[in-house]
C-alpha cells in the first residue's frame, strides 16, 4: 500500500540527510498495532471496527492493546496524526528555499501523490462515511489537518512572503488557494471512486498548471 510520505532518510532544511533513532520494541509494537487497526478500519469501516476485533487480529490480549490505546477513537486518531504528520514534514522540508516556483512544483507533486494514494483516499472515505453518525470524528480529523499539515503550509507561504518571493499578506488564504488549485477535481473524483490512481504525467500537469496560476496571482513582479 502506498505510503503518505517516505520518512527515511529525512532532510533538514539545509538538505543534509539525517536518520531517526532506531525504533524501540515499544515503538515497533505500537506501529504494528496501528498497521493492523488501519487494515481493520479499511475492511469493516469505523463503525464496524472494535477493540476486540483489532486485538484478535493482533493475536495478543486486550490488555496489551489497551496498554497503548484506551479506545478505538484514540487508535483512529493516532492513525490520522501519523498520516498528517508525514504531510506536515513534507511542507517543512520545502520551507525557505530560493526557487519558490520549483519548490512548489516538487512539493505539489509529492502532496498530490500522497493524498491520491489508496491509503489516503480510504481514510478520507472513512471520515465521510462516519461523519453523519459521529461528527466528533470529522471535527478531530479537521483539527489535526489544520494543526499539523495546514499550519506548516501556511508557514511555508509566510516565509516566501517574508523573503519577497510572493505578495501574500494573508497566508492562510493563499494556502487555501494553493491547496485548492493542486487538488483540482481529481481528488474529489478519486474519493468518489470515479477515477483510478492518476498517472505521473497527469499529476505533473495538474500541479504545474496550479503553480503557474498561483504564481501569476501571488508572484512578485520584477521592478521596471
Amino acid at each position: 500500500m502506498v505510503q503518505f510520505f517516505m520518512e527515511m532518510p529525512t532532510k533538514t532544511l539545509k538538505g543534509a540527510a539525517t536518520f531517526k533513532d532506531a525504533p524501540t520494541f515499544k515503538d515497533q509494537r505500537r506501529e504494528r498495532i496501528i498497521q493492523v487497526a488501519r487494515s481493520v478500519f479499511y475492511e469493516v469501516g469505523y463503525a464496524g471496527a472494535s477493540m476486540s476485533m483489532i486485538s484478535s487480529r493482533l493475536g495478543g490480549s486486550k490488555a496489551t492493546l489497551y496498554a497503548y490505546f484506551n479506545s478505538k477513537e484514540d487508535l483512529f486518531e493516532a492513525i490520522i496524526r501519523e498520516q498528517c504528520g508525514q504531510i506536515a514534514d513534507l511542507f517543512l522540508a520545502h520551507t525557505g528555499t530560493d526557487d519558490l516556483r520549483a519548490t512548489l512544483a516538487v512539493m505539489g507533486r509529492e502532496l498530490l501523490t500522497a493524498i491520491m494514494s489508496d491509503e489516503a483516499v480510504r481514510t478520507f472515505q472513512l471520515i465521510v462515511e462516519e461523519s453523519h453518525r459521529n461528527p466528533q470524528l470529522a471535527e478531530m480529523f479537521h483539527n489535526v489537518i489544520q494543526s499539523q499539515g495546514g499550519s506548516n503550509l501556511v508557514n511555508l507561504l509566510q516565509a516566501a512572503h517574508a523573503r519577497g518571493q510572493i505578495n501574500a499578506p494573508n497566508s492562510q488564504e493563499a494556502a487555501m488557494v494553493l491547496k485548492s488549485l493542486i487538488f483540482g477535481d481529481c481528488h474529489f473524483k478519486r474519493i468518489m471512486n470515479l477515477a483510478a490512481q492518476p498517472t505521473e504525467a497527469h499529476l505533473s500537469r495538474q500541479v504545474d498548471l496550479a503553480v503557474d496560476i498561483f504564481m501569476a496571482y501571488y508572484g512578485v513582479k520584477p521592478a521596471g
